[in-house]
C-alpha cells in the first residue's frame, strides 16, 4: 500500500497592538532643532506636547557646541538667559555645558511633600539669590529667584521652606559633606574638574546639580531660553501652564482581550516627566474610593525607592497645587459589570506582594510594602528613554502590571480605566480560529511539505512579543 509522510508547519498570526512608539534615546544634538538651535537643547522642547511644561518639572538646558567643548581648555561660560535673566552653565566631562531650572513656587510646594531626605520630590536645600556662597570664582545666582543645592551642610540653606520669603542667603565658603539629597535630578553629568579647563572645585561638585529658580507664577507664562552665541542667538520658546487636555491621552493595545493576556496601557502626559535625566516612575493606588499617588515608589529597575519608607508620601491631595488639571489621577475598576476582568501582577517595574507568593491576584490579594490590600497598585514607568512624556505599565520583558483573569467569565464584560477625565474600556472577548492550507494549484504532491496557517486571536496572550504555539496530535 502507498504511504504518504506528512509534515505540517503551523504559524500563529499574532495581532500586534498599535502603540505609538516612544522617542529615541536621549541625545542633545539629535533632539535639538537643527534649523534654529543646533547647539541648544532644552528638555521640554517637544513638538508632540507643543513645548508645554507645568508644576515642579525640572528643565535641563544643554549647550553642545564644538567651539567650546574641550576639557583641557578654559572657555568663557556660554551666555544663556531665561526671559533675559542669566542661567549659569557648568561644563561636564562630556564637553557639554549643563544647567537646570524650575519654577520657584512649584519647587517649594514639591519639596514640602518630602517625608524622607533624598526621596520623592526632594529638590535639595534652598538658597536665596542674595547668597554670598559661590561655587567658583565669578559664579553667583543673583539673577535668579533662588537656587537649590544637592547636599545639606551649607550655612543658611533651608530645607522645605514654607514660602519664598523663608528662603535665606547661603554663606558657607566650603564644600558640603554628606550624601546627595536632590531626588528630582538623579543622573546628572559629572563636572569637569580639569585644572586646565572648567576646573570645577570641591565646592561646585559638592552642590551639584544646582536647580536655578525663576518666577513663572503668573501662568500662562512664555519662557524664552536664549543661547547668545556669536553669530546669532539660538532660542527655544516654552509655555508654562496647565497642560492642555488634548495633549494628554491614554490607550490600550487591543480592542478585546482573551483570558490570561497581558494588558498594555500607555499614557502620554508631559507633566509626569519631572526628572530630565532619568526615567520617572509613578505608582497609583487606583481604587477610586481610596485613590493615591506616589512619585518614585520604585526606581527604574523596579527596586524599592520610597516604598516601605517614610519617603512614601501620597501626592493625590497636591495635584491642584502642582498645576494638574484633569490629569494626575488614575483610577481602575476591574469589574465594571460585576465580573472581575483584570488581575494585578508583579513585573520588573513593580514588585507586588501577595499572600500566596505569586505576586498576582485581584485587588484584595496584592499590595506593596506601603500600599495596602484593596488599593489596586499600578506603576507606570517612562518609556522610550528620558524626556519622552510617554509612560507604560510594562517592563523590559513585556510583562504588564495588568493581566486578564484566567476565566471564560470575562467574555463580553469589561474593566475600565480613567485618566484625564477620559474612560477607556478593557473588554474580554474571544475570536474564532481558522486553518488555511496553502497548496500550489490546489495540488499536494506526495512527499511535499505544505504550509498550514492557524489564525487564533485567543492564543495571542502578549501583543508585544512573537509567541510560539506547539500543537500535538
Amino acid at each position: 500500500m502507498y504511504r504518504q509522510d506528512v509534515t505540517v508547519t503551523f504559524a500563529v498570526l499574532l495581532l500586534i497592538g498599535s502603540v505609538t512608539a516612544g522617542f529615541s534615546g536621549y541625545n542633545p544634538v539629535q533632539n535639538a532643532s537643527a534649523s534654529t538651535n543646533p547647539n541648544l537643547f532644552v528638555s521640554a522642547e517637544n513638538s508632540q506636547f507643543q513645548n508645554y511644561f507645568a508644576g515642579p518639572q525640572v528643565i535641563q538646558v544643554i549647550v553642545s557646541d564644538p567651539d567650546i567643548n574641550r576639557l583641557d581648555q578654559a572657555y568663557g561660560e556660554p551666555t544663556v538667559t531665561i526671559n533675559g535673566k542669566k542661567l549659569r552653565m557648568a561644563q561636564a566631562t562630556d564637553g557639554n555645558w549643563y544647567a537646570y531650572f524650575a519654577d520657584r513656587n512649584q519647587a517649594i510646594a514639591a519639596d514640602k511633600t518630602v517625608g524622607l531626605a533624598g526621596k520623592g520630590l526632594d529638590f535639595g536645600q534652598f538658597c536665596s539669590s542674595l547668597s554670598t556662597f559661590s561655587p567658583k570664582a565669578g559664579v553667583d545666582y543673583s539673577e535668579t529667584k533662588g537656587f537649590t543645592v544637592a547636599k545639606a551642610g551649607i550655612t543658611g540653606a533651608v530645607d522645605k521652606p514654607a514660602n519664598a520669603a523663608a528662603i535665606t542667603a547661603c554663606t558657607t565658603a566650603t564644600a558640603p559633606a554628606g550624601a546627595k539629597i536632590t531626588h528630582v535630578i538623579r543622573e546628572e553629568k559629572t563636572l569637569n574638574t580639569n585644572g586646565a579647563g572648567f576646573a570645577a572645585n570641591a565646592n561646585y561638585t559638592g552642590i551639584w546639580p544646582v536647580v536655578q529658580l525663576y518666577d513663572f507664577s503668573g501662568f500662562p507664562t512664555d519662557v524664552l531660553v536664549d543661547y547668545h552665541k556669536a553669530g546669532g542667538d539660538q532660542i527655544v520658546l516654552l509655555h508654562f501652564d496647565r497642560i492642555p487636555t488634548n495633549l494628554i491621552s491614554t490607550s490600550v493595545d487591543r480592542t478585546a482581550y482573551p483570558v490570561n493576556s497581558q494588558v498594555f496601557v500607555q499614557m502620554n502626559d508631559p507633566q509626569l516627566n519631572i526628572d530630565p535625566t532619568e526615567e520617572d516612575s509613578w505608582t497609583w493606588g487606583t481604587n477610586a474610593t481610596n485613590s493615591t499617588l506616589y512619585y518614585q515608589a520604585f526606581n527604574r529597575n523596579g527596586g524599592a525607592d520610597a516604598d516601605g519608607t517614610a519617603g512614601m508620601q501620597n501626592l493625590i491631595g497636591n495635584l491642584t497645587n502642582f498645576m494638574f488639571n484633569h490629569n494626575g489621577q488614575f483610577t481602575l475598576n476591574p469589574a465594571a459589570q460585576g465580573v472581575n476582568v483584570l488581575d494585578f501582577q508583579k513585573n520588573g517595574k513593580e514588585p507586588l506582594k501577595s499572600a500566596d507568593g505569586t505576586g498576582r491576584g485581584q485587588t484584595n490579594a496584592v499590595r506593596t510594602a506601603s500600599i495596602g490590600f484593596s488599593s489596586a497598585p499600578v506603576t507606570f514607568i517612562e518609556s522610550g528613554g528620558v524626556n519622552t512624556g510617554t509612560f507604560a505599565d510594562w517592563d523590559g520583558g513585556k510583562i504588564a502590571n495588568l493581566i486578564t483573569s484566567n476565566t471564560q467569565a470575562i467574555r463580553d464584560v469589561s474593566a475600565t480605566i480613567r485618566y484625564n477625565d477620559v474612560s477607556t474600556s478593557i473588554v474580554g472577548g474571544f475570536g474564532f480560529a481558522s486553518l488555511t492550507v496553502t497548496a500550489t494549484n490546489n495540488t499536494w504532491a506526495g512527499g511535499q511539505k505544505i504550509p498550514v496557517t492557524l489564525t487564533d486571536t485567543d492564543a495571542n496572550r502578549n501583543s508585544k512579543i512573537t509567541e510560539h504555539l506547539d500543537l500535538f496530535n
